[in-house]
This record gives C-alpha cells, structure tokens and sequence, in this order.
C-alpha cells in the first residue's frame, strides 16, 4: 500500500506492505503525484529481537515512546497502551536519508490507522532536518495572513480562533498545531494533519501576521514581548526532541531567528469579542 502525502511542501511516501484504516484527516493531505522527498518503509515483522534495544543506551522514556543510542542514529521503540509491551520500532538515521525503515509486529494489540502510521515515523524529526518547528497553537488566517494563538492547554486558544471565526470570518486552519518555516525570506504557518479534539485540519500555507500569546484574564491586557520573552514562550511550545543535541541547537536557531523578525504579542484577555477587537486595534497599528 502506497500513499504520498504533501506536508509543509514535503512530498511523504508511506509505503506499506499491509493495509491501514484511513483517517479522513488525512485526506486534504494526500498527493496524486508519486514523487517523494522521503520514504518510510514499513516492515512486517513476527516478533521484535529484544537485544536490538538491550545493548544500547536508552535517552528517553515518555508517553510509550523509548529512544535508543544507536551508533548511527536512534531507535525509536513504541509501546501499546493495553499491556506496555513493544509492537514496533523507527530506525532513525542522523543524516539526512531519504528512506527511513519502520518495522511493526501486527500480532499485537495495535490499531494501525494511518494516525498511527504517522505517529511512527517521528515527522518532527524529519522536519527539523529541513529547517521546520512544529508549535503548539491555534492557527487562523485573516486578511491572507497567518495568526497564531498559542500557549498551555487550556489556555484558550481554540476560543480565541472561534471568536476571529465568529465576528471577523477568519478561517480556521488548525485547532491546535502549526507547522512554520521560512521560505524565500517569508515566515509561513501551514497547517497540519494532527489537530487534536479540534477536529480541524486544513493544507494550507500563509505568511505569519504574527504570533498570540495567551493568558486567561478578567481585563483584556496587550503587549508587544522582547525576542528574549517571546523566545521562553515559544520554545515551551515547540516539539523538541530532547534527547538530540544537533535538534535542539536547530530549533534554538530557528526560534531565535524567528522571534527577531515576527511580532510575538502577550494577550492576557477575557473570552468575548472585546479580546478580538483590542488585537485587531493592536495589528493595524503594526501596518
């Protein structure tokens, strides 16, 4: 089974040699054209060889996902919920490949979705290599332009792009993660195929506006963060691999860079029209 995915500009050819119950999330994302720029091969396999993992050194351990040294990259070891046992492994190599191998064990108690497909290959990763950081936000176009409300879960993010969707029109592109790099000069948000309870996933690309920092307030409250402030909040929202040096160096540049040349505001505000209204006040007088 073959698909090519189109993501951030990235042709991703998943190809499998078993079938996989399709999420409709990913259909904006499906490409017709079978030229790729990295391929995930999954492998079937009847048992996983436990010594692969006893000889090398773990560095991670979190949400049933373990990561070990490996001399030429990483292994990434995956858990099912059930009984915390391993169905399946990433071979991860520390260049820049265009074919990674992924090997699942189909007799376990795993349901392979293309959700979970996805969640095995560590497309942050592969992201990183090519200059793009996933963060954590809400993202709407207005005027043509990108949005983005981020911070903590349960900071409202989702409210305050239902409120630009209410009373502005805004589209939503995603409820709850962006992808961004910069393209001939331009910051660009595009959207995602993971959204989270959103539900809402579109393939689109536009030019950063800016970025929206939240907090929950009972006055409305607008300031424009110095690139050292913005910095600490875009980072604590970014997916980083923290076991990975050269990663982590990668996203500090591309988050120091970004903070410099895009506006990163702290809005500290209610959940009504009023907080749409003072950022907008806000972003005209940025023209």
């Amino acid at each position: 089974m073959k698909k090519v995915y189109n993501i951030v500009d990235q042709n991703i050819l998943i190809d499998t040699d078993f079938d996989y119950k399709m999420d409709d999330a990913y259909n904006p994302f499906l490409e017709c054209d079978n030229n790729y720029d990295v391929k995930y091969k999954f492998n079937k396999i009847n048992e996983l060889d436990n010594n692969l993992f006893l000889k090398n050194k773990k560095l991670h351990s979190k949400n049933l996902i373990e990561i070990y040294d490996n001399e030429n990259g990483y292994l990434r070891l995956y858990l099912n919920l059930s009984q915390q046992e391993p169905y399946g492994y990433l071979k991860e190599e520390k260049s820049d490949n265009k074919e990674y191998n992924v090997y699942i064990d189909l007799n376990k108690n795993v349901d392979v979705n293309t959700f979970k497909i996805f969640e095995m290959i560590g497309l942050e990763s592969y992201f990183c290599k090519k200059n793009i950081f996933i963060l954590h936000s809400s993202y709407i176009k207005w005027n043509d332009c990108a949005i983005l409300f981020s911070g903590p879960s349960g900071m409202g993010k989702s409210t305050q792009a239902d409120l630009w969707n209410k009373y502005e029109g805004c589209e939503i592109i995603n409820g709850d993660r962006s992808a961004i790099t910069k393209k001939d000069g331009v910051w660009n948000a595009y959207g995602l195929p993971f959204a989270g309870s959103s539900r809402i996933y579109k393939n689109v690309k536009n030019p950063i506006k800016c970025v929206v920092v939240l907090k929950q307030a009972k006055n409305n409250n607008i300031r424009k963060l110095s690139p050292l402030e913005a910095f600490k909040y875009i980072y604590s929202q970014t997916t980083v691999n923290d076991w990975n040096k050269e990663y982590i160096n990668t996203i500090i540049n591309l988050i120091e860079e970004f903070v410099k040349e895009i506006p990163i505001f702290m809005l500290e505000c209610k959940p009504d029209n009023t907080a749409v209204q003072l950022l907008k006040e806000t972003l005209r007088g940025e023209v």
